[in-house]
């Protein structure tokens, strides 16, 4: 597939609802899957239209061809993957679709794959002697040279809601690309985030789209300081987070955020989320 529609939740969902109306009724109708889906059938011809031509879906049949199979097959792998990953991390069952479907649209399935090795290969380290000798414990900012060498690395992250529901994903997770960047310099130390676009579902099936517009972050002398978009990128200063080791391998740090966003024509009021990375 062209790299502009590749990977594309929207086009896997299509692909899964051909599949699903060929096995189980025999006969594929593109009405039904702008019913489900929340669009115009006109946007699901222009798809259909769009697959027949790079060989996802037989032109006459509209079954899935082979090349089809395979990519749904690979991408039902990675989904599947996704979910468990992000049930390792405590996201709660309701909000973890959203969470695997931000992830497949905005990172490379070879980044996600190794992600998810990664998360597997520590729960594995989580289990020897059951946690034994293992303590968490706060790092100062100031200690961070003991834990890091110079570089830049890429790390997992999520916003959670503010207050007590704290395994909630926040609607801005789905704001930033994932990975970010982790950059720990002589003279530059920060957490780079990319922004792009938010896309969710309402109950009723309607698609909303927007941008984060503005990004505040509360920092460690608890003042809430205003962050600057450079190039549809935000860079939050790592003196801002609070950090803790978790295991011999593994730290976490945390932040609050407060947000503005624009959704459709609306402009969504000021919210507040904890970013929580982990490296």
């Amino acid at each position: 597939m062209e790299k502009n529609n590749y990977p594309n939740v929207f086009w896997l969902r299509c692909l899964q609802d051909v599949k699903y109306q060929t096995e189980e009724k025999g006969k594929y109708n593109e009405a039904e899957t702008a019913r489900k889906l929340g669009v115009n059938r006109s946007t699901i011809s222009r798809w259909m239209k769009k697959s027949r031509e790079q060989g996802f879906v037989s032109g006459s049949e509209k079954k899935l061809t082979k090349k089809g199979e395979e990519y749904l097959r690979f991408y039902d792998e990675i989904e599947k993957d996704l979910m468990e990953y992000f049930e390792n991390l405590g996201v709660e069952e309701g909000n973890r679709s959203q969470a695997a479907a931000g992830m497949i649209d905005s990172v490379d399935s070879a980044v996600i794959r190794k992600m998810c090795q990664k998360e597997k290969k520590h729960l594995r380290y989580d289990k020897i002697g059951e946690n034994e000798g293992k303590e968490i414990r706060q790092v100062p900012y100031e200690q961070l040279k003991d834990f890091l060498k110079a570089g830049t690395y890429p790390v997992d992250f999520a916003l959670y809601r503010q207050g007590k529901d704290r395994q909630t994903l926040s609607m801005a997770d789905m704001g930033f690309q994932k990975p970010g960047y982790l950059v720990y310099e002589e003279d530059r130390q920060y957490l780079e985030l990319a922004i792009q676009e938010i896309r969710a579902y309402t109950k009723g099936g309607v698609l909303l789209s927007g941008h984060v517009q503005s990004i505040k972050y509360r920092n460690r002398q608890d003042v809430i300081e205003e962050l600057p978009f450079m190039e549809s990128k935000v860079r939050i200063p790592l003196q801002a987070f609070w950090f803790e080791t978790l295991s011999e391998w593994e730290m976490s740090g945390q932040v609050q955020l407060f947000m503005t966003s624009s959704v459709g024509e609306r402009r969504m009021p000021e919210s507040s989320a904890v970013l929580i990375l982990r490296f």
